[in-house]
């Protein structure tokens, strides 16, 4: 019962729906093909800043205007940046889709960029990184990305760092807005209670941006490096990111890739939650993750513990991980693809889900991909390629370490593990 269907108008703006019969929601996104990754040092965290000054007001609507719009119908509208994209959406009933578009295509395209605003905002993202800071499970992502990719762009924090940021203006923050949000780098994803055909033409009314792309995206591919990195500090808890080279969005692998984390780390059911947490007690979090751009990423297994308890810890995650590669059973990957399927079928059932991973895959792909073609490539996952794949990313001596709050004893047993 559903459709994807993908248009792109004349000026370069491409549009890609999946109408979802079934729904009553339609959610609706503005993706623009810039994150911190594109930011020269000078500007470290402007792409961040720039999408909280878009909420600010527009040449049409006042910043409360911008809200209540959508809110006043029951909608949610929202923001986020990553390394590589921005993304501004919205999610109402059918019948609103059009006033979202409305008030999202004002954002991206009319803000006003304000002196006075740029100063309350400087304000309001300062103390998100201060939040950030006095947070240890939130600050260990940064941490393991800075030591995983070291001095590529891709690698600094998507927040950026206040020395910059105190130095931002309105002209320079319009600077970087007209030099990327052009319509070369901007694609709209829809899903839900939608017509591809009305969508896209509610796109080429209100997206009118036409000025040319006349300049080359410079973007350094990342390049893992396997440090052992220690940041001390006093924490109630401490915090262990083991990290593996990982594998750029489009590669054959990453099917894989995601069953592997599914196994070790998703959900509590997982091997590592059921050893580490439910057999021993050792820690109060644990779980894995997998971070793709279009050309490169990063494998992470991540825990909040106590200092006494991380050496051993790293022992099971070494121990697992090495099972991996040679005692995995065909039954035990069947019920990884069950899990892992389930999963998904169940989050595409959200408008808002499924309008996010057309966003997603687009960008870091280059196309879509339909429910089923997703759900068949988990399903053609093999165990030897997983068994293989293992073998290539978990070799010890390329395995990545960030550890927040260690004490030096703790540090010297753990090191002695690589």
């Amino acid at each position: 019962m559903r459709e994807l269907a993908e248009s792109r108008l004349s000026n370069g703006i491409k549009i890609i729906t999946e109408e979802i019969k079934e729904s009553s929601s339609a959610s609706v996104g503005i993706w623009v093909n810039v994150g911190s990754r594109d930011e020269v040092e000078e500007y470290h965290g402007g792409t961040h800043f720039l999408e909280h000054l878009l909420f600010k007001g527009t040449v049409k609507r006042s910043a409360k205007e911008i809200s209540r719009a959508i809110e006043d119908r029951g909608g949610y509208l929202n923001a986020f940046t990553d390394r590589d994209m921005t993304c501004f959406h919205a999610k109402v009933l059918g019948k609103d889709l059009k006033l979202a578009l409305e008030v999202l295509s004002d954002m991206v395209q009319n803000p006003l960029l304000k002196q006075d605003d740029v100063e309350k905002e400087r304000t309001v993202v300062l103390s998100e990184i201060d939040s950030r800071d006095d947070d240890p499970g939130d600050l260990i992502h940064d941490l393991y990305f800075e030591s995983a990719w070291g001095e590529n762009e891709a690698a600094h924090p998507i927040l950026g760092e206040k020395a910059p940021l105190n130095c931002l203006t309105s002209d320079s923050i319009r600077t970087y807005f007209e030099s990327h949000y052009l319509p070369q780098k901007i694609i709209v994803t829809g899903a839900g209670a939608l017509k591809h055909e009305e969508l896209v033409a509610i796109v080429e009314k209100n997206v009118t941006l036409n000025k040319k792309y006349d300049r080359v995206d410079a973007r350094e591919e990342p390049s893992f490096k396997p440090i052992k990195r220690h940041i001390q500090r006093q924490t109630s808890q401490v915090q262990v990111a083991l990290t593996s080279k990982g594998l750029a969005y489009g590669d054959t692998n990453r099917d894989a890739l995601n069953l592997i984390s599914s196994y070790l780390g998703v959900g509590a059911s997982s091997k590592l939650f059921q050893e580490i947490r439910e057999k021993y007690g050792l820690v109060y979090s644990i779980f894995s993750t997998v971070y793709s751009l279009n050309d490169a990423g990063v494998f992470a297994i991540l825990a909040g513990t106590q200092d006494q308890y991380v050496e051993k810890i790293l022992k099971i995650e070494l121990k697992e991980l090495d099972v991996l590669k040679k005692d995995l059973s065909e039954r035990i990957l069947q019920k990884i693809k069950h899990k892992t399927i389930g999963l998904f079928v169940l989050r595409s059932e959200s408008s808002e889900s499924r309008m996010m991973q057309l966003g997603v895959s687009t960008l870091r792909q280059g196309k879509p991909k339909t429910l089923e073609e997703i759900i068949d490539n988990i399903n053609s996952v093999e165990l030897e390629s997983m068994k293989e794949l293992a073998g290539d990313l978990f070799v010890v001596d390329r395995l990545g370490l960030t550890t927040l709050g260690l004490s030096e004893s703790t540090v010297k047993k753990v090191d002695a593990l690589f």
